[in-house]
């Protein structure tokens, strides 16, 4: 399947303990949740684990609301500018920060973006082939060591990133969300398969 992914989370602290601290998940307003995404009334399909909840099908939108998180994932929500969801992110948000993570490994395409009280403080999203899509803000830490030649691929023409976007992507999951989909795990590092999220549809 490679790395594929969609995942919003929207939270007053750090995101990053959420899948190995929040193990209670509301259902109620989990669907609540996901009918705001959907736009519509839906129905629970079954649970799905984490590494194929953040990528469903079409259609389909995975959403757990858990104490002091609420995680939505949705293919709809992949833009190659997450810029473009600010509006939307400001609206769920309801002054909390929020935190992104795109990635396709069938485009070699990834993106990344955090939003603090609705404003968007950062959001990169990269491909080799035109490089930068979008870039706003700064750096962040765990961004460096990429930029700086640390995680090189192989360059091949017209390759113009000093890095694999999906190796990028999946290091944003661990800084971000605890998890990868891809590469060699951490200490710290939650299972995606040891992780049910519940599935919704619309009616």
């Amino acid at each position: 399947m490679g790395s594929k992914a969609a995942v919003v989370i929207f939270t007053d602290g750090e995101p990053r303990s959420i899948f190995r601290d929040s193990v209670v998940i509301d259902r109620a307003k989990s669907q609540h949740l996901a009918e705001m995404v959907l736009g519509a009334t839906s129905h629970q399909m079954n649970l799905l684990a984490l590494d194929l909840a953040v990528w469903p099908d079409s259609g389909v939108v995975c959403a757990a609301s858990l104490p002091g998180y609420e995680v939505v994932c949705s293919r709809e929500l992949a833009r190659r500018r997450p810029s473009e969801l600010t509006e939307w992110i400001s609206q769920l948000a309801s002054g909390r920060d929020a935190y992104a993570v795109f990635m396709h490994s069938a485009e070699d395409w990834s993106a990344f973006a955090v939003w603090s009280d609705g404003h968007l403080v950062r959001s990169l999203s990269v491909i080799p082939d035109s490089g930068i899509i979008e870039d706003i803000g700064e750096r962040l830490p765990f961004e460096v060591p990429f930029w700086e030649g640390g995680h090189s691929v192989r360059r091949e023409v017209g390759y113009s990133l000093p890095f694999h976007p999906i190796d990028f992507g999946n290091e944003a999951l661990r800084e971000f969300f605890g998890f990868i989909l891809e590469g060699r795990e951490d200490e710290f590092c939650v299972d995606p398969e040891e992780v049910d999220i519940p599935a919704f549809r619309a009616v």
